[in-house]
């Protein structure tokens, strides 16, 4: 079993972060314009009675408001993979899916059910039901809005010793009683050099954690999905004629983006 988990979990892993893509008829239009944020989706569970609860999760997905409900379903996980829910209690949570998809308003997040999901008690594996978990997935409201270059998760706290149900003819039924958290784990900085002419090469420094980008020819540089803190803001001209620069106390907030303007630097 865990040699099944863990192979499994990594093929979800790296599936979840080349593999996400549009559902539906409408490739065009929507959210987006000003680029994708990042989704991350994990699962945590609180104790349970039982020796494991396996649920096999075929893919995750996540809907935007602003596009009917056919065409406006973005899937991160499309790799079907086991997770003992049990594994993931007392403050554990494992990834199930992470993606980049555009700016907007999300209302509804979907886990879609394989096969083969049990439960085992007493060291006896019965089978799990999911009613409609493969059909029209498990249904989970987000309400969230994800900002172009910023990164999110959003938690997925499963209570199961609420959501499982036992029948009288001993079958073991799943009706998730599941509580979401969505958080902004990172910002943006934006910025600008004069003269554009020089080059530069940008750093984002917070302690031993270093960002590096390089200004396009207009002189305008971007770091995405930086962790909140102060940082220093450090520039090296190609044109070595101009002399290094560095900014303090530059301050990430999660989910915004902190434009330092215009930096002009100063010749030799």
């Amino acid at each position: 079993m865990n040699r099944i988990h863990a192979g499994m979990l990594a093929l979800a892993v790296v599936s979840s972060l080349g593999g996400c893509r549009k559902e539906g008829v409408d490739n065009t239009t929507g959210p987006g314009e000003n680029g994708p944020g990042t989704l991350v989706v994990r699962l945590m569970d609180a104790p349970a009675p039982y020796d494991e609860i396996n649920i096999v999760v075929d893919s995750v997905r996540v809907h935007v408001e602003s596009v009917d409900t056919l065409s406006g379903w973005y899937t991160i996980s499309r790799a079907p993979a086991i997770y003992n829910l049990l594994d993931y209690a007392n403050g554990k949570d494992t990834v199930i899916g992470e993606c980049d998809i555009p700016a907007g308003y999300y209302t509804q997040l979907r886990l879609y059910i394989g096969n083969g999901s049990n439960i085992v008690k007493d060291g006896v594996t019965n089978a799990l039901e999911i009613p409609s978990g493969s059909q029209s997935g498990l249904k989970i409201n987000i309400q969230t809005t994800i900002l172009p270059g910023v990164k999110y998760e959003v938690i997925l706290d499963f209570d199961a010793s609420r959501s499982i149900v036992v029948t009288g003819n001993s079958r073991y039924k799943l009706k998730p009683v599941i509580k979401t958290v969505t958080t902004a784990v990172s910002g943006s900085l934006t910025g600008e050099v004069d003269p554009d002419t020089t080059y530069p090469t940008v750093s984002a420094v917070m302690g031993t954690d270093t960002s590096t980008t390089f200004a396009d020819t207009a002189g305008y540089f971007k770091f995405k999905y930086l962790s909140p803190g102060s940082y220093l803001l450090k520039i090296v001209p190609a044109d070595t004629t101009y002399r290094d620069t560095t900014l303090t106390n530059i301050v990430i907030i999660a989910a915004q983006n902190t434009d330092v303007g215009t930096i002009v630097l100063q010749k030799k």
